[in-house]
């Protein structure tokens, strides 16, 4: 195939379903289409039909992400994350207590951290450009051969940040990884579309000198300055497109939409949202301490949604989908093709805004819900109790509400951390009595995790993304690539006063 040297190439990564909810299906991807530019998305979802009819074709190819079979690489990387994993600890509140339980018990694990501090934060920023160039050489060039045949100008990734531990480093939800060695290898910059509000403080450091990175807001843009070293200028924040959902009224009506899952409308609603699972401990326990509590107190009155994360089991919380007035809602739809997490359309997302939007109260543990749901001015209660009594600190839930994305959320006050049952009960009962109580301290939380609720977040990323692109090879000027953004963005959620 001949490549026109005039027409700016984008290669885009696409290694979670969450991803394709986040990018694929929001104006940040058809801005880039938009821009005339050619699209190659790199996805597990490859050879599904359905999903080559949605977005291939016009511009747009398909590629499948590959997975590494190389030892030396899978050996050299391990310990390059777990010495990111040691240097993050040393700048903030997370990764700190994420690894405490390992230092306490590992000498070397000590030894190490102690030799981090020590030698500052330029030497680790040493070390950290040291690890990058060893990976880097030790990486199959997995996409050489659409490199030298496409010749992109901009490589994105969407989940390049990976945590994970030496055996699972290379797992299918972060292959994206390899595009952006590739690319380093072959001197095409790149960027990545920071995917979760905890992504820069939780799971470790970028895998190659990053040219360009978009946010949701201005204290993920600290951190990537701060905690990861980056210009300010090479950072852009945009807002979620995944919240652009939330300012596109009209919703359902409530009548409508509760009795489409069974429910009395004329009755408040309690949703709970899960985590992953494996998260909390136990957590359909948790479900159903909480779900005793509020019938002790609403009797019949009582209906509850128990929202199942796309990471998250059905079939974990059968018991208490057996109550009267509970029932389980699973978030999104079946897996397509080789992704691992539920597959999320705009009527899944639709979906997710009406429960939000209708629900009485939202309760989840130390989940990004709490964002969405105040973004909607639904009132939230965070739990903060295990399904059994002693747990220790590293176990428990209360750990999670000491994270440093957790941290600004506890501080608007626009949310209730429930320590017991008891509170959990109090603090439902009293959103139910007045729903505006705390609407000042979420507004707070929007204005900081959200920034605008403009509906205009996913047309901001694709303009980043156009942006970054136009100082490609022969490509225009950024000036020149410029997508107006004139037009309907969307009805304003009013913010709660």
């Amino acid at each position: 195939m001949a490549v026109d040297p005039n027409e700016r190439v984008i290669f885009i990564g696409v290694p979670m379903a969450i991803n394709v909810r986040d990018i694929l299906r929001t104006e940040a991807f058809s801005t880039i289409r938009a821009s005339g530019a050619r699209v190659h998305l790199f996805t597990p979802a490859s050879g599904v039909g359905e999903f080559q009819a949605e977005f291939a074709g016009d511009g747009v190819e398909v590629h499948p992400l590959e997975l590494p079979a190389a030892a030396l690489f899978d050996f050299v990387d391990g310990i390059n994350l777990r010495l990111q994993v040691a240097i993050l600890s040393l700048r903030c509140d997370t990764a700190r207590i994420m690894v405490e339980p390992t230092v306490e018990r590992s000498l070397p694990a000590r030894f190490v951290r102690s030799f981090l501090s020590r030698i500052g934060r330029r030497g680790q920023d040493a070390v950290l450009s040291a690890l990058r160039r060893l990976v880097r050489w030790t990486a199959p060039d997995l996409y050489g051969k659409a490199f030298e045949r496409y010749r992109p100008d901009l490589v994105v990734g969407t989940r390049v940040l990976t945590m994970s531990g030496p055996r699972t480093h290379s797992s299918p939800r972060y292959l994206d990884r390899h595009l952006l060695l590739s690319a380093a290898r072959h001197g095409v910059r790149t960027m990545v579309l920071v995917s979760s509000w905890d992504n820069l403080t939780t799971s470790g450091f970028f895998p190659v000198d990053v040219d360009r990175i978009t946010v949701w807001n201005d204290i993920m843009k600290d951190q990537a300055v701060d905690i990861h070293g980056l210009d300010a200028a090479r950072v852009i924040v945009t807002g979620a497109p995944q919240h652009d959902a939330y300012s596109a009224a009209p919703y359902r009506p409530r009548d409508e939409f509760w009795r489409g899952l069974g429910l009395d409308p004329e009755k408040p609603v309690v949703v709970y949202a899960t985590g992953t699972s494996g998260t909390v401990s136990r957590e359909p326990e948790v479900v159903a301490r909480m779900e005793e509590g509020l019938r002790r107190h609403l009797g019949s009155d009582l209906q509850l949604v128990v929202r199942v994360h796309q990471l998250d089991s059905v079939e974990r919380y059968g018991e208490v989908a057996r109550r009267p007035g509970v029932v389980v809602d699973h978030a999104g739809n079946p897996q397509v093709g080789a992704y691992h997490d539920r597959d999320f359309d705009e009527a899944a997302l639709r979906h997710l805004a009406d429960t939000l939007h209708h629900a009485d109260v939202v309760v989840n543990a130390a989940s990004s819900i709490s964002i969405d749901a105040a973004a909607l001015g639904t009132p939230v209660v965070c739990v903060d109790f295990d399904a059994e009594e002693g747990v220790s600190y590293h176990r428990s839930v209360s750990r999670f509400y000491d994270f440093t994305h957790q941290q600004p959320i506890v501080r608007s006050g626009g949310v209730v951390r429930a320590r017991t049952p008891e509170e959990l009960v109090d603090a439902v009962r009293a959103y139910l009595a007045d729903p505006e109580l705390h609407a000042t301290g979420r507004a707070r939380l929007v204005r900081e995790q959200c920034g605008e609720l403009d509906g205009c977040a996913g047309r901001r990323v694709g303009q980043a993304v156009i942006d970054a692109a136009g100082g490609g090879r022969t490509g225009p000027s950024p000036s020149q690539a410029r997508v107006p953004l004139e037009g309907n963005a969307g009805a304003r959620v009013p913010s709660p006063t």
